[in-house]
């Protein structure tokens, strides 16, 4: 067996932080990938030799609460010597209901409802002023879709009117939130599946306004993470299986280096850059194993 090639971040920066996509990366559907558990605690472990790598996993996941996400890896067999806490799991529902309440938005939410009822705690819903969409089966169906595109056109024409009152003031909030807006993921029965983008850019071009994305690739969503970790963001490394968010959003958001992991959404030619203007992964390796093997 060849021996992993050594990851070397850009300016042969020390890697000080990881930081690891979650669905498609560790898991697909409710199975670990293949030694996924133990390599999450070997980088646990290796911080814990004195090394000071410090670990966090940014996830777009928006299917499930923070709460049942950590359930279900915990049913998967990644206990605590893997994923310590929720401390350690940043995600963009999480920035999404941050954003929401420090700007006043009331969203009518394309989500499912195990996110409105256990992450959105505190966000008002009565009389919306925005629509919110992340990865909703149950919710994506002719009705509350229109619905939704109703309110849109509603507010554009409202914001529109405003801006012909010489008098107005007042921030610009948009009106579209996307948690995330993936355009496919690797379903539980290996299959791929449509993801939210789909339906974003639908609401986008029917009602005429732009989705404004808190989750990956959002530069914005890198920084809140590296802030929480007080780190350079050239001592970091992300991995994952989107070229598109993990890849391309890591490095533009600075990082030191961006491993494409081949399971999940991966498909083939991934890596070559054709989807992200030319940008490409230090590192394609056939899984989160491989990755840190690289790492450690």
């Amino acid at each position: 067996m060849s021996k992993a090639p050594r990851l070397i971040l850009s300016n042969n920066k020390p890697i000080k932080g990881v930081l690891v996509d979650i669905s498609g990366t560790l898991h697909i559907g409710d199975q670990a990938i293949p030694g996924a558990i133990d390599a999450c605690r070997k980088l646990f472990q290796y911080n814990k030799n004195q090394h000071n790598l410090e670990v966090l996993f940014l996830t777009n996941t928006s299917k499930v609460s923070s709460e049942t996400l950590l359930h279900q890896l915990r049913e998967m067999g990644f206990d605590e010597s893997c994923i310590p806490n929720r401390d350690v799991i940043v995600t963009s529902i999480n920035a999404t209901r941050q954003y929401l309440l420090t700007n006043g938005l009331r969203p009518y939410c394309l989500v499912e409802d195990d996110l409105v009822e256990k992450d959105f705690q505190g966000v008002e819903m009565d009389d919306p002023n925005c629509v919110l969409v992340g990865l909703a089966p149950s919710k994506f169906c002719y009705d509350k879709l229109n619905v939704a595109f109703r309110l849109l056109s509603k507010l554009k024409e409202q914001k529109e009117a405003t801006l012909l009152d010489d008098d107005a003031t007042g921030e610009d909030k948009p009106s579209l939130i996307a948690i995330h807006r993936a355009k496919y993921y690797r379903d539980s029965d290996h299959q791929l599946s449509l993801g939210p983008g789909g339906f974003i850019t639908l609401l986008e071009q029917t009602a005429g306004v732009p989705a404004h994305v808190i989750g990956k690739p959002s530069h914005l969503f890198y920084h809140a993470a590296l802030s929480s970790l007080g780190l350079d963001p050239a001592n970091v490394v992300m991995v994952g299986d989107d070229v598109v968010g993990d890849v391309n959003g890591a490095l533009g958001a600075g990082l030191g280096g961006a491993i494409l992991v081949q399971t999940g959404k991966y498909i083939k030619g991934d890596e070559l850059g054709n989807k992200t203007d030319g940008i490409k992964p230090t590192l394609t390796l056939p899984s989160f194993a491989d990755a840190v093997d690289c790492i450690c």
